[in-house]
């Protein structure tokens, strides 16, 4: 649902409307985030009808023709917003707040913009606050269906890809399960294996370790859990087609 990106540019808009028949929105080159404070309006995108009520929080894509309608007096704070890549947001969505949390962000931001300081830093700091409230609700809902120790099987890879003794047989010890019990139930999870994801975690901490420029490759094969430096190069240059040092002089500089 959400592929995050760096934002790069944010404006902000507090904005009533009486009710109006549906009307076309041509595709805007910004994603709009909105929370209602009052009022429902309809909203038809991608063949779906999506209706916002009051302290719903809404996100129509950037460059996606849609139409909406106000059903009654309405009243929104909406965030314009671009980020860095170019599909952060594919799809629309819809959610019923619950938190006054989220409102709250909301109206700090609001607050707390201007047109002629458009790059605020509290206002993009608050933004990311906002996204970071979505990004759990969609994990907890996606959380929510999947087995206990399947949640426990992520979270240990997490805690443990350092370790050059943790594997997926230890994992599977921990767990008390049988391997192909895990690896079923993990990829239905997450579309990945538990051994694909280990190995993504691991590659992943030593491209930011590689980034920072402290350390040589031994030391970032160590601190990623690799048994050794040679079979570290061998796996980052299989995974990336290029060896620790030519990932970094051509992508990391």
């Amino acid at each position: 649902m959400i592929k995050k990106s760096p934002i790069i540019s944010l404006n902000v808009y507090n904005i009533t409307s009486e009710k109006q028949n549906a009307t076309e929105v041509k595709g805007r080159p910004f994603y709009s985030l909105t929370y209602r404070k009052k009022g429902t309006a309809k909203i038809d995108i991608d063949g779906k009808t999506i209706v916002s009520k009051k302290d719903c929080i809404t996100l129509t894509p950037k460059n996606k023709i849609y139409a909406t309608e106000i059903l009654e007096e309405t009243h929104i704070i909406a965030i314009h917003f671009d980020c860095l890549s170019a599909s952060s947001f594919p799809s629309a969505f819809i959610i019923e707040n619950n938190s006054r949390q989220i409102e709250n962000l909301f109206d700090a931001i609001y607050k707390k913009y201007s047109a002629e300081d458009a790059c605020n830093f509290e206002c993009y700091s608050l933004l990311y606050q906002i996204l970071s409230e979505i990004d759990s609700y969609f994990q907890k809902k996606h959380d929510s269906h999947i087995k206990p120790k399947i949640l426990r099987a992520k979270s240990e890879i997490e805690r443990n890809y350092a370790n050059s003794d943790f594997n997926i047989s230890v994992l599977v010890d921990r767990l008390n399960i049988s391997p192909s019990y895990l690896r079923a139930e993990f990829k239905k999870a997450y579309s990945l294996t538990p051994c694909e994801y280990l190995n993504i975690v691991r590659q992943k901490n030593a491209i930011s370790i590689l980034a920072s420029d402290y350390y040589s490759v031994e030391d970032i094969a160590k601190q990623c859990g690799y048994c050794s430096t040679s079979y570290f190069i061998q796996v980052f240059k299989k995974n990336t087609g290029l060896s620790p040092l030519k990932y970094k002089e051509k992508f990391l500089k």
